[in-house]
């Protein structure tokens, strides 16, 4: 017999060689829990994971970010599942996020008809309905080559060559093994809520999302997100990198250098049509820039800056953060709590008062907020901005109508940024854009701000749900949008990453989502950062930027 604890439940004598949810099931049958990922000594797993020995296991109360994932992990084994068994000479792909789920589409794009769509929807309603088990195997990281290198599936076999760990974990139904970066929900069954719906060239599989697992959101198209997208990964087939492992081989060949050289050229020439369009306007007096947290806002505007003044413009850069309230009034007006997330935080009777100034040409005095003291001050340095002045306001509600009420739409131009990752694992498997950048803002936070890996986990949740409110609703009012990905990035993230997501505490409520992003940086090489351009994006995070920040 061994000890298996269920979360502060005290520990239950089980024999080895059951399932967790059998194990579940017999100790708690009346227990109201999400049955989608569970939490194993730590670490995310399959409810479908037998225990030989003790174990501690926790089980998730809500449907938020873990329960949701392995919901979308499972829909796309299915859908992955179907395809192959409809169709299998044609190849699909899982492309990127978009419109509450993935954006897919085949090799052949021709393919993909509505007639198409609708034999896979049949397809995966009778996967769900059969209500198959979705099971884990462990085997070793070359056995597991060899078995895709049978199937002639060489995208994962390939990703696999460079991964670090030792096994793997691949989830199999009716005898069709795949890999996953993290664990699938435990049976088809489970995956009753969910829509294929066509789109451009290829169709959406779209999933709840998280707090309801019982319904879809109303749909709003992205077609400009979907643009940026299909622009990013147009490029990346023409440098015939699209994968993870196509990066590692650069790296492995020692070819990684010209790439860098190479993405970062292209954002700057992205930056220089920008302000070609900026200038091209006489009207326009206003920039703003928003976008997600760690998506390289204030590099980008600076660069900005640079490349309007090359074209004989004059620029101002300001933040939006020091027109915030000041504390005592933040807190007054919100009922005693402190969210600078929400649009009111800001003074926006005073912004739009020094924009209306500006305007007519006055002298204004732009503040400073301190966060320590929380109030605003009157900064050192009065503005005047004339025709040939663009002034460049930073920060997350730039293309929130409800920012600027008062100013004439016409002087203002509003650029929507984000770290839009075109890069998958293989075929299957996506990096997910929210990785990327809670990857970036864990060693901004660290390196300048003082917060451990642990710190900025536990914060990340609040402050996604702030950008899903406050943000993306906004993000099709732009004028333009620019993509602040580098298809190098992950390389050099990793190693200041890891050193400080392996401090982060085993008992610490973050250690499963520190985990889960170690996993998931085991399958890149290391980039060096030498070659990075002091102006980078990449640089506002890992240090030795030529801009002051």
């Amino acid at each position: 017999m061994i000890n298996v604890k269920l979360g502060k439940k005290r520990a239950t004598r089980v024999r080895p060689g059951q399932k967790i949810a059998d194990i579940v099931k017999h100790a708690l049958p009346h227990s109201r829990y999400k049955p989608y990922v569970v939490i194993r000594n730590n670490s995310f797993g399959s409810f479908n994971e037998i225990i030989n020995e003790s174990t501690n296991i926790s089980l998730l109360q809500h449907f938020h970010e873990s329960s949701r994932r392995a919901y979308e992990n499972a829909a796309i084994l299915i859908l992955y599942y179907v395809v192959e068994n409809l169709f299998p000479d044609q190849r699909l792909l899982v492309m990127h996020s978009m419109c509450d789920g993935a954006f897919c589409r085949f090799v052949n794009e021709n393919f993909c008809t509505d007639r198409v769509i609708q034999q896979i929807k049949a397809g995966f309603d009778k996967i769900v309905a059969a209500d198959h088990a979705i099971e884990p195997i462990l085997l070793s990281r070359n056995d597991a080559r060899r078995y895709f290198k049978e199937i002639g599936q060489a995208d994962t076999e390939e990703l696999l060559k460079y991964c670090e760990a030792n096994f793997v974990t691949l989830y199999h139904i009716n005898g069709r093994r795949y890999w996953l970066l993290s664990p699938p929900a435990p049976r088809t069954g489970l995956i009753k809520i969910f829509d294929i719906m066509p789109y451009k060239k290829g169709f959406v599989l779209r999933c709840p999302t998280e707090g309801n697992e019982r319904r879809l959101r109303h749909f709003t198209d992205q077609a400009r997100l979907y643009e940026i997208f299909q622009e990013t990964d147009n490029w990346g087939r023409i440098l015939e990198i699209s994968t993870v492992a196509d990066v590692n081989r650069l790296i492995a060949e020692n070819q990684i250098s010209d790439v860098i050289k190479i993405a970062d050229a292209l954002q700057e020439k992205k930056i220089a049509n920008l302000a070609d369009q900026i200038a091209h306007d006489n009207e326009r007096r206003f920039v703003f820039v928003a976008g997600p947290s760690s998506s390289g806002k204030t590099t980008f505007s600076k660069r900005l800056s640079i490349q309007l003044r090359v074209l004989g413009l004059k620029t101002q850069l300001l933040s939006l953060d020091n027109y915030f309230r000041d504390r005592a009034e933040l807190t007054a007006l919100q009922g005693g709590r402190l969210n600078f997330e929400v649009l009111d935080a800001i003074d926006l009777e005073l912004f739009n008062d020094h924009l209306q100034r500006l305007l007519n040409g006055e002298i204004v005095t732009p503040p400073i907020y301190n966060f320590l003291t929380g109030v605003k001050s009157p900064g050192p340095k009065p503005i005047h901005a004339d025709d040939k002045t663009i002034v460049i306001f930073e920060g997350i509600h730039g293309i929130n109508p409800g920012l600027t009420p008062a100013i004439n739409p016409k002087y203002k131009f509003e650029i929507y940024i984000s770290a839009l990752t075109h890069l998958n694992f293989d075929n299957m498997n996506r990096i997910h854009t929210h990785d990327t950048r809670l990857l970036r803002r864990m060693i901004r936070d660290f390196k300048y701000r003082g917060y451990s890996a642990a710190d900025t986990i536990h914060m990340w949740k609040k402050v996604v749900e702030g950008e899903k409110k406050y943000i993306f609703t906004f993000q099709g009012n732009a004028d333009a949008m620019f993509n602040s990905s580098l298809i190098y990035e992950h390389g050099v993230l990793k190693t200041p990453a890891v050193a400080i997501l392996k401090n982060v505490p085993e008992e610490h409520h973050s250690y499963p989502e520190a985990q889960r992003l170690l996993d998931m940086l085991s399958n890149f090489l290391p980039v060096d950062d030498t070659e990075i351009p002091p102006t980078s994006i990449m640089r506002e995070f890992i240090g030795n930027s030529s801009f002051s920040y």
